[in-house]
């Protein structure tokens, strides 16, 4: 997952775009881990607009309605 792509929460729904990405020391990990920082245009349990910080675990791609566009 990059900065630009959209997502959806994988138990929560929604629309989200990720705006950025940062590194944290998680417990879980037992160490350094990425969260991505989304900023949600259209689910029901947040304002729109509001920036979340999630790990890509909970997060999942949209896929691409558009087949014309080039790969990356």
């Amino acid at each position: 997952m990059n900065v630009g792509d959209l997502v959806r929460h994988k138990h929560l729904g929604g629309m989200g775009l990720i705006v950025g990405k940062k590194t944290v020391m998680s417990n879980i990990t037992m160490g350094l881990a990425t969260k991505l920082t989304v900023e949600w245009l259209d689910a029901h349990w947040v304002q729109p607009r509001s920036h979340i910080d999630y790990f890509p675990a909970f997060l999942e791609l949209y896929e691409q309605t558009d087949k014309n566009c080039p790969p990356k």
